[in-house]
């Protein structure tokens, strides 16, 4: 058995595709939390014995169920795995083949046998952001986390010299080395005291988002100079709007309101996947939109024809609905597509062939041409830019 604990790669899809009868996926949620453990291993477990039931019927041979059986063991009984879970699991099982990976982004519980994997939710992964960074603010403390695509949340250590907290910030001057106010005879308790009333609240937390912001825009650009990475600010009102107001820059700067303090690192976590689903679903609509609205020609929806244009190297983007397949058999030169029994959704030809899911079929011939794929759930797209299974962004415009 194999454990990925990186982000599929080319070589691992290849190494999934194709026919490897008898097949059993399995997509599971799971959580680093250690008391939630068992459940993830019994959901497992339950997966799997409906699944080799499921073959079993489906007429395998003995050998081929008592492979499986094997295979769903080594799983079950690795310590090392279970041990070391993230927010799900993706696992392939055939006679002889395992291959597990552990995964940062949220999928859907769902397990399927066929002749080959189901690979649709295991492409979200490498397809969508997976990594962020987050800011968690308050008048008491703030922090800098970085979560990547094989690694949760973790607070950066950094200098927040002069800016630790609201009484801190508002007490000194940048640069200054002594504290303000002791010789302003307005308060005994610091500069977070010497203006009072809402307003001058406002102000110091006004100075103080200031302050924070040239910080953490420092060591971020260290980090990320292209801007390229999202930021979600945790922080309760007034001082979200305040830092929002003060921001000036290209990165992507995502308001998530309420008090930061009590989140610590799983919940930083869970609430930096949650949020990063949220942005990837929406940027897709907004591209999709943007895409049908206004740009005549340079769309596909028709599977036969996106098989041929991905075959040639024009197709620019894929999206398509990981909850919905199609299946048949893709020839990889030509790009030409031939359908399962009852319109693609039986499980072979009509000369008994062995048939496959065509949508990750699509996305992997996209991917080896330089292509971009976007894996997306049609419930969660406006229906007036979705019309699926699949759409295709081409290179270039039909005539």
């Amino acid at each position: 058995m194999t454990i990925h604990y990186e982000l599929p790669t080319t070589a691992d899809f290849a190494a999934l595709a194709g026919v490897h009868h008898p097949a059993i996926t399995v997509y599971l949620s799971t959580s680093p939390v250690v008391s939630e453990r068992e459940r993830s291993e019994v959901a497992a477990r339950s997966a799997f014995d409906e699944a080799i039931e499921q073959v079993r019927s489906n007429g395998a041979s003995s050998a081929e169920v008592a492979a499986l059986r094997a295979e769903r063991d080594a799983v079950i009984g690795d310590q090392r795995l279970w041990g070391g879970l993230a927010r799900s699991m993706a696992i392939f099982v055939a006679p002889g083949f395992n291959e597990v990976f552990v995964l940062p982004n949220r999928l859907d519980d769902a397990w399927h046998v066929g002749s080959h994997f189901t690979l649709g939710q295991l492409l979200r992964a490498p397809s969508q952001d997976q990594e962020a960074f987050a800011l968690t603010l308050s008048a008491h403390e703030w922090s800098l986390w970085h979560a990547t695509p094989t690694d949760r949340a973790a607070k950066l250590e950094i200098d927040q010299s002069g800016a630790a907290n609201l009484d801190e910030a508002t007490n000194r001057e940048p640069n200054e080395d002594k504290p303000r106010g002791a010789n302003r005879g307005t308060s005994s308790q610091g500069g977070a005291s010497r203006l009072m009333g809402d307003e001058g609240r406002k102000t110091l937390l006004d100075q103080y988002s200031k302050r924070v912001i040239e910080i953490a825009r420092r060591e971020l650009l260290a980090r990320d100079p292209d801007e390229r990475v999202p930021v979600f600010v945790f922080a309760a009102e007034p001082l979200l709007s305040l830092f929002l107001a003060n921001t000036r820059n290209s990165r992507r700067v995502i308001a998530v309101p309420g008090s930061p303090d009590r989140l610590g690192p799983a919940e930083v976590d869970e609430a930096l996947r949650l949020q990063l689903s949220k942005l990837n679903v929406h940027e897709a609509e907004q591209t999709l939109r943007v895409l049908t609205e206004g740009t005549a020609g340079r769309v596909e929806r028709d599977l036969a024809a996106i098989g041929r244009e991905a075959a040639d190297g024009a197709v620019e983007t894929l999206w398509f609905d990981f909850t919905t397949s199609v299946n048949g058999t893709l020839d990889q030169e030509s790009g030409a597509i031939e359908f399962a029994s009852d319109h693609g959704s039986g499980e072979t030809l009509v000369d008994g062939t062995h048939a496959g899911d065509l949508l990750p079929q699509l996305a992997l011939l996209v991917i080896s041409k330089g292509g971009k794929v976007v894996t997306v759930r049609s419930d969660d797209l406006d229906g007036t830019v979705w019309a699926g299974p699949a759409m295709a962004e081409l290179r270039f415009a039909l005539a």
